[in-house]
């Protein structure tokens, strides 16, 4: 199954994406609405204004770039605090900067006609659950996880 079965089986032609100038709150946008059609997403494609891809912000990347804001503009005295509108405040304000600083540049590459074995030897040596697939000098689509994960679970009679 593994070497019989290629990229363009499993991969997602849709997915999240920004420009390199888009604030952490537009991907975190981009993220949420992608989300609603693949739960299991956890980032959003990067790419320059040329159309050039330059990486992705994991939801991961996208907590940290707005833990450091968030944790210090919440720092206040309890008693002097509703906490929901503090929250809310610091969510808008820190999400405005921009998320170069967040983006993961090392992301695999595969061909549509890749093996799936190939992409779980990618997911393995990169410690990472997503690929994109890149053909003709264009992204045209990702591959997860979870799509990987339920491939071996079919072959399984899971």
């Amino acid at each position: 199954m593994l070497l019989r079965k290629r990229v363009w089986d499993i991969m997602r032609e849709d997915f999240a994406s920004v420009r390199e100038d888009a604030s952490l709150a537009d991907a975190i946008r981009a993220l949420i609405a992608s989300r609603h059609k693949h739960p299991d997403n956890t980032f959003v494609l990067v790419f320059s204004k040329a159309d050039r891809f330059l990486g992705v912000v994991s939801m991961w990347n996208l907590v940290q770039g707005l833990g450091p804001c968030l944790l210090r503009d919440t720092l206040l005295e309890p008693a002097e605090v509703d906490w929901d509108k503090a929250f809310a405040h610091a969510c808008r304000s820190c999400a405005n900067v921009g998320l170069m600083d967040c983006i993961q540049v090392d992301v695999p590459v595969i061909k549509p006609g890749d093996t799936l074995a190939r992409v779980l030897e990618l997911f393995l040596d990169y410690r990472r659950g997503r690929a994109v697939v890149e053909e003709g000098g264009r992204i045209i689509g990702v591959v997860v996880l979870a799509d990987l994960f339920q491939e071996i679970g079919a072959q399984l009679g899971a």
